[in-house]
């Protein structure tokens, strides 16, 4: 049986069971995938169970995607880039590696017409995080001139800047500017299930946003979060953490399987499905 799963705190928003069960069950694969709900205490202590369980590999989020490095045996050349990892996976050999789909995944999100145009544009991220640093990568990869990160906490940003690229500028959010910004990306869990009501950026800093400006919101559960409705209300183009949940799932799925195999249909219609 295909042991796979998930790890990360909280996890009642995690649509990853549903997606890799009906991916599974679509190939027609014994296998079933876990969520794990893991504090920052216990995480050793689980990633140590899990190892020695027969599982083949798991999926990691928020808070853990940059703390489990040091438990890893290998990273891949990607990861080693990104700085962060979402996919573990345990060889016959014992040893753990640990990958990042997040980065191809959120590129290959993005609509083709605006992926495009990206490059030549001003990109503003909000957070600092392990997926902060994979959509970096990822517009750092494609050519992307002009980045700025924004958080909360200073240390954290500067070790961000210094990790990943000395060409993107950092701020604190408090002194946010998006009069020139093209995209913006959200980054943080800020808007995610069960507290739903809540954004960094009031509508107030929206309505500076360029005209014809991109948000990019990388929550998918709810799949409208309230930055995108407040960017929508402004006729703001938006898009939504549905397809990148979808792709980066897919990479995932590929490197446990050794195959370049993944459904998308079905996983997609089991997210819809399941928002809905």
């Amino acid at each position: 049986m295909l042991k796979l799963g998930i790890i990360g705190y909280p996890l009642e928003h995690s649509l990853s069971p549903v997606m890799h069960t009906a991916a599974l069950q679509y190939l027609n694969i014994n296998g079933h995938y876990r969520a794990y709900e893991v504090s920052e205490n216990e995480l050793k202590g689980i990633f140590e169970q899990l190892k020695g369980s027969g599982m083949k590999g798991f999926n990691v989020t928020i808070p853990h995607k940059i703390n489990i490095i040091p438990l890893l045996d290998e990273l891949t050349e990607t990861a080693k880039l990104v700085g962060a990892v979402n996919t573990v996976t345990f060889k016959e050999n014992g040893k753990s590696i640990g990958d990042n789909t997040d980065a191809m995944g959120f590129w290959e999100a993005i609509p083709e017409n605006l992926r495009k145009i990206i490059p030549g544009k001003s990109v503003s991220i909000l957070g600092c995080g392990g997926s902060a640093k994979a959509i970096v990568a990822a517009l750092l990869l494609n050519d992307t001139k002009h980045i700025k990160v924004y958080g909360r906490d200073e240390e954290k940003l500067t070790n961000f800047k210094n990790f990943l690229d000395s060409r993107i500028e950092i701020d604190l959010l408090k002194n946010i500017d998006l009069s020139k910004t093209s995209m913006l990306v959200n980054t943080t869990p800020v808007g995610m299930h069960p507290k739903t009501n809540n954004s960094l950026i009031s509508i107030q800093e929206l309505k500076k946003l360029p005209a014809d400006a991109i948000v990019y919101d990388i929550i998918y559960n709810p799949s409208e979060t309230k930055l995108l409705k407040d960017a929508r209300s402004l006729n703001l183009k938006t898009i939504n953490g549905i397809e990148m949940l979808i792709r980066q799932g897919a990479y995932s799925l590929r490197i446990w399987l050794e195959q370049d195999i993944a459904p998308l249909g079905a996983m997609r219609l089991a997210v819809l499905q399941s928002l809905k």
